[in-house]
């Protein structure tokens, strides 16, 4: 442990759904700032809304009392417009949570795609 900051692991285990959502998260006490960062995978099989509710449900048990930051690869691609981006934006920003990767984060056999991202509140934090 680093001397300036405390770590927490998260117990996000009844939110968890192999395919669906998986989940882990850790809370990370900075001086007078308290982060919780999320990391989500959602697989390609796995069933779209059932991750949208599981990851709303993840949100609502932790939004009030810490900042949070998302890590996913949630397998929806962010460099074309699509429903599932719609619904999953939408869900986020409910919590004030926005999308801050708008270039490819795979290139493989001349196809690009951006399915991995991190989401964080852009209003407490411009920069």
């Amino acid at each position: 442990m680093h001397d300036t900051f405390q770590c927490t692991n998260i117990n996000l285990d009844e939110f968890r759904k192999e395919q669906d959502i998986e989940a882990c998260a850790v809370k990370i006490n900075l001086l007078s700032l308290t982060i919780c960062i999320i990391c989500i995978y959602r697989s390609p099989t796995g069933i779209f809304l059932h991750s949208l509710h599981n990851l709303d449900s993840i949100l609502n048990f932790l939004h009030n009392t810490i900042e949070i930051i998302i890590c996913s690869d949630f397998n929806i691609n962010y460099l074309n417009g699509n429903d599932k981006n719609s619904k999953l934006d939408n869900l986020l920003l409910s919590y004030n949570l926005y999308s801050t990767v708008n270039f490819p984060t795979r290139i493989y056999n001349n196809a690009v795609s951006a399915i991995d991202n991190i989401f964080i509140d852009k209003v407490k934090y411009e920069n």
